[in-house]
C-alpha cells in the first residue's frame, strides 16, 4: 500500500517507540511500557546480529500481545467498519496489523533506545495515557503518548499512539477513508494485501 511520505514518517516514528509486553505482566502502565521498549530493542538487536527470522517472529508475538489490533483496526476504518461483515472485519484486522508491523520493522532504527524519558501516566478508569519523550538518532526530541486500556491480567494494551499530538489511528483513518471514498473498500484491501505480500517476499 502506498502511503504519503508525511504519513509514513508519522507511523514509523510512532512505532519506533512502541513494543509488546514481556511474558510476565507486572506494574502499572508506565512500568509496562518501559519493559516493552527494552524487550523490543533487544529483539531487534538480535535480528541485526544474524538471528533475523527467529527475532522477527518474536517481535510479532510481542506486538500481538501489546497492541489491541481489533480496536486499532476499528478506529482506523472509522465509519466504514459498521458496513463490513464479520469475515471482512477479521480479514481487515489481520491486514492492518501486518502493515503496522511492517512500518515498525523497517523504521525502528530511527530511535535511540538509550534516550527514552518517561514522564508518568494518567489513569482514568480502565484507560491510561503514558507520556514519554524520545530522542531520535538525528537529535530531535519527540513527545509520544501511549493510549492504553487495561485488559485481563492487568495488561495495558495500546489502542492508539500520539506523536507531537498526531494520532496514529487518526492518520490511518484519513488515508483509508480517502481510498474508500475515491475508489472502494475492495481497493483498500487490495493495497493492504500488496503491502503485506511485499514485506513477506522481502
Amino acid at each position: 500500500m502506498k502511503i504519503s511520505g508525511v504519513s509514513l514518517a508519522v507511523v514509523a516514528t510512532l512505532m519506533c517507540f512502541s513494543s509488546g509486553p514481556s511474558a510476565a505482566v507486572s506494574g502499572g502502565p508506565t512500568a509496562q511500557i518501559r519493559g516493552h521498549v527494552a524487550e523490543m530493542y533487544r529483539l531487534v538487536s538480535n535480528a541485526s546480529e544474524g538471528s533475523g527470522a527467529d527475532s522477527q517472529a518474536a517481535v510479532r508475538k510481542v506486538a500481538d500481545r501489546m497492541f489491541d489490533w481489533p480496536e486499532m483496526a476499528r478506529g482506523a476504518l472509522g465509519k466504514h467498519w459498521q458496513e463490513r461483515t464479520p469475515a471482512e472485519r477479521d480479514e481487515f484486522v489481520g491486514l492492518f496489523a501486518a502493515v503496522f508491523e511492517r512500518a515498525y520493522l523497517s523504521k525502528i532504527q530511527l530511535a535511540d533506545a538509550e534516550h527514552f524519558t518517561y514522564l508518568g501516566d494518567t489513569i482514568e478508569g480502565e484507560h491510561a495515557k503514558v507520556r514519554t519523550t524520545v530522542t531520535a538518532k538525528n537529535g530531535s526530541v519527540i513527545a509520544v503518548d501511549y493510549r492504553t486500556r487495561v485488559g485481563e491480567g492487568g495488561s495495558w494494551r495500546v489502542y492508539d499512539l500520539d506523536a507531537e499530538g498526531i494520532s496514529l489511528v487518526g492518520n490511518y483513518r484519513t488515508q483509508f477513508n480517502s481510498i474508500i471514498v475515491r475508489s472502494s473498500y475492495s481497493e483498500l484491501v487490495k493495497r493492504l494485501k500488496a503491502a503485506r505480500e511485499s514485506h513477506s517476499g522481502g
